[in-house]
């Protein structure tokens, strides 16, 4: 897949289906020891007019003025709000880290493990996991003849050929062959708020990408193989769900008021079942989550 993600307040956030919250990246075993060749940890210097944002590029890691919280998501793979122990001051400090990563192919795969190994050497982070019983949504269809709404289709066959090429190289550890003309998006995800475009994502990165905006985890219940493509609009502000599972007021600099939202756009739950033919069911269930057992202020270079 493509490693390429930025997350900014003005740039749209575009990641990879493998870099979505709760998707783990597909591929061979990654050596868990692997770190970062070399990390620099600075306060973040908002003078200038600088932006907060995250980037991850071909062997490189970059944080902005971007809470911690965000980075510790990351690095665990799920969605902050099933991140529980972490103290208020991963909200309100803010720093700008820097990391380059080994040479080589494998370095993109190992990107989230250099993370958390970030964390473990310079914040200290001990952590564990758990299995907590909690309110979820279960992606369903909303007809029971199961057809789909306007938005959404299915992938196009050069699409799905392309993805099939990369997922094989990186089977392989090998680099992703360039894409065809018109394949550059398959399996990406553009998120601006209050839009979301998918291009040859399956049913569960699907459920993997609505459940920073649904405020609860979300499982695919549609028993959709895949892959599909689809816009979805909704009104930012309409449900006040804060992306990425953030507490409200943590996304940018202080006191920063959120996106106005649109007047003629359905919540997100009304856009799922018009747009797409799907719906979100409330129910309850097993979800696993990490506790934070320890996490310190970061010596800074």
């Amino acid at each position: 897949m493509n490693t390429a993600a930025v997350l900014s307040l003005a740039v749209p956030l575009v990641v990879a289906a493998g870099q979505i919250p709760g998707q783990t990246p597909a591929g061979p075993p990654v050596d868990p020891e692997t770190r970062f060749e070399v990390v620099s940890i600075k306060p973040f210097d908002a003078a200038g007019g600088a932006q907060p944002r995250i980037s991850m590029t071909p062997g490189r890691y970059d944080v902005a003025g971007m809470p911690l919280r965000l980075v510790i998501g990351q690095a665990l793979i799920l969605p902050p709000n099933r991140v529980f122990g972490l103290p208020d001051w991963v909200d309100t400090e803010r720093y700008t880290i820097a990391a380059k990563a080994p040479d080589g192919p494998s370095a993109a795969r190992a990107m989230f493990v250099m993370i958390a190994n970030l964390l473990k050497d310079r914040f200290n982070m001990v952590s564990h996991s758990e299995i907590r019983e909690m309110p979820v949504y279960n992606l369903v269809f909303a007809r029971d003849d199961r057809r789909f709404g306007p938005s959404l289709k299915e992938t196009s066959a050069g699409c799905r050929a392309a993805i099939a090429a990369r997922n094989d190289a990186v089977a392989r550890g090998e680099p992703a062959p360039a894409a065809p003309a018109g394949a550059d998006s398959c399996g990406q995800v553009r998120v601006n708020p209050g839009t979301a475009s998918f291009s040859g994502v399956t049913a569960s990165v699907m459920a993997g990408a609505l459940t920073p905006f649904a405020g609860r985890p979300v499982t695919d219940k549609t028993g959709l193989a895949g892959p599909y493509d689809f816009t979805l609009r909704w009104s930012a502000a309409a449900g006040g769900f804060v992306p990425f599972g953030l507490p409200p007021g943590v996304l940018g600099p202080p006191n920063t008021p959120p996106p106005p939202a649109d007047p003629d756009a359905p919540d997100l739950f009304t856009a799922v079942q018009e747009q797409l033919g799907l719906k979100l069911e409330s129910a309850r269930g097993p979800v696993p989550v990490v506790v934070v057992d320890r996490i310190e202020k970061p010596s800074l270079d």
